[in-house]
């Protein structure tokens, strides 16, 4: 029987895009905005109930995606109108919350020195999961199941599948963050201004556009035709590849497409080629491998050098219209890359965006906990976590929906506009949907508004669910460290040497192979033919 888990998670709550929580400001209890409407649910009412003091106050340790963000008025990551806000509902409840910064660079590898080390936050989240799979199994982690009652009930009703695809061999060993709505993975943008400055149709596919790049680079030598750095994630070249390849096997989609390994599909090679052509004739920066956290990749975005970007978020368009150079920048957001199918389709966000786990040590705090997660997975809690605190990183709009404030606003505030890092288990909600072009135009108002509406019809549509298979598999163990490997594997045969691809293609792929690439296809393999 064919177990599609995307198709049923996909019915209920799938991945987006934080838009607009800001953050937090001031200290103490704050003054939170209230309405009657049930669109946007206050927490105030719940959060000013008279409850009995607690005998005890109990600190848990939750995690925090430190972006490098500034703060205004002496405020910080872990001191904020975000922080005091929550522990003034926490706290009567017998909780206190310390956030703990984890880089978003690498924070699956950093939460992994914490976890060997012992000294891990208790509540964590991840992108992965074959890491998750693989803590449970190794008895790292809290099973969740007997406490999942403890979650809001609306939360529990409405996403009873993708909590159950949190399972592992019968075991509760994550929480999903949910969503009501999700679009594609790796959004790709192209300077329309560039492109039409000489002469030429914007791109329909891909060898339009690498027309237009190597005519970007004899028309502009200020431009670097194609953005990319040598951090460690496959956000700059993964949809690029997959335009090599085709999803008409099912059997290989399963294979590849749970993982990093999506960008190993039959026809990967070509892609290949193809960047490393790039990288040889100067399309891609020479220097790009130096770049290993991404800042001199964000600074050319944010003074528009680049003419094109794959790179999975809207940042080349909300980093870059205040400070882009040019006045006549104009990114915008196209499909130009058609598969061996002829589709535009590429792969979506995650059926759900993440997974929620606990380890073992936090197990004596687990009634603290629980109280948390289900603070977070109650909606009219979760708004205002996503948008930061009403009044503060967010207003509300005349119909009771909250708009997040600008960047600027946020930070004169003392809080940011990444409080959405926070919405832990609601991370999205239906209302937005219909809200996202207001969203980004009062946040980021010197976007046209073109551009805005351009970037939202791109972003839902053209996008597919990967194939996952829904069992923990004992070589999930090696996966951790295969998308390291993968992404260094294309960074180096990218750089290939004129007439050395073969020879470079062929050692780093060993490199692969040597760390176990072939047992977890083969496994996966294996499941599928079991299965289906």
């Amino acid at each position: 029987m064919k177990k599609r888990i995307s198709k049923i998670v996909a019915l209920l709550l799938a991945c987006s895009m934080a838009l607009a929580g800001c953050g937090d400001k001031g200290g103490g209890t704050t003054n939170v905005s209230s309405t009657s409407t049930p669109k946007a649910a206050s927490a105030s009412a719940s959060a000013s109930k008279t409850e009995d003091a607690p005998k005890e106050i109990v600190t848990i340790n939750v995690m925090v995606y430190d972006r490098g963000r500034e703060y205004g008025a002496g405020r910080s990551l872990t001191d904020n109108v975000f922080t005091d806000w929550v522990n003034s509902i926490m706290e009567p409840r017998g909780v206190h919350v310390n956030y703990v910064p984890v880089p978003r660079s690498g924070a699956d590898n950093e939460v992994n020195l914490m976890l060997a080390g012992g000294n891990a936050p208790d509540i964590i989240r991840t992108y992965d999961r074959q890491r998750v799979g693989t803590y449970g199994a190794q008895g790292g982690l809290v099973d969740l199941g007997p406490y999942l009652d403890r979650l809001d009930a609306d939360y529990l009703s409405k996403n009873k599948d993708a909590i159950d695809w949190c399972k592992f061999d019968g075991a509760q060993y994550a929480i999903p963050g949910v969503y009501s709505y999700h679009g594609k993975n790796h959004e790709t943008f192209l300077r329309q201004d560039l492109v039409e400055g000489m002469g030429m149709k914007m791109p329909t596919n891909k060898q339009e556009l690498i027309d237009v790049l190597y005519a970007m680079k004899a028309k502009y030598p200020d431009i670097i035709p194609y953005g990319f750095s040598g951090k460690v994630t496959d956000g700059k070249f993964t949809n690029f590849i997959l335009g090599y390849t085709s999803r008409k096997n099912e059997r290989d989609n399963y294979i590849y497409e749970p993982t990093f390994t999506m960008i190993l599909k039959p026809g990967h090679k070509d892609g290949l080629k193809q960047l490393n052509r790039f990288f040889l004739d100067g399309i891609i920066d020479p220097n790009f491998v130096t770049d290993t956290d991404d800042s001199v990749y964000d600074q050319n975005v944010a003074n528009g050098k680049y003419g094109f970007i794959m790179n999975g978020s809207s940042a080349c368009i909300t980093s870059s219209y205040a400070t882009a150079d040019d006045p006549n920048y104009h990114m915008v957001e196209v499909d130009c890359i058609e598969n061996l199918d002829g589709s535009y389709e590429v792969p979506s966000q995650d059926a759900f965006d993440h997974y929620v786990y606990v380890p073992k040590t936090a197990e004596d705090r687990i009634d603290a906990v629980m109280e948390y997660l289900n603070f977070l997975s109650t909606e009219e809690y979760a708004m205002q976590v996503k948008y930061g605190v009403y009044g503060y990183g967010s207003d509300l709009d005349a119909d009771g929906y909250p708009i997040g404030r600008s960047r600027d606003d946020c930070k004169n505030a003392g809080t940011t506009t990444d409080a959405g890092d926070n919405a832990f288990l609601i991370s999205n909600f239906e209302f937005e949907y219909n809200n996202l072009v207001k969203n980004l135009e009062t946040t980021h108002p010197e976007i046209p508004h073109d551009v805005v509406v351009q970037k939202y019809a791109s972003q839902y549509s053209n996008y597919y669910d990967k194939m996952l298979i829904g069992a923990a598999l004992s070589t999930d163990e090696y996966v951790p460290n295969l998308q390291t490997l993968i992404c260094e594997f294309v960074f180096k045969v990218i750089q290939a040497p004129e007439g050395q691809f073969e020879k470079v293609y062929q050692e780093e792929y060993q490199i692969l192979l040597d760390n176990h690439l072939q047992e977890v296809l083969d496994e996966r393999a294996a499941w599928y033919d079991k299965n289906h």
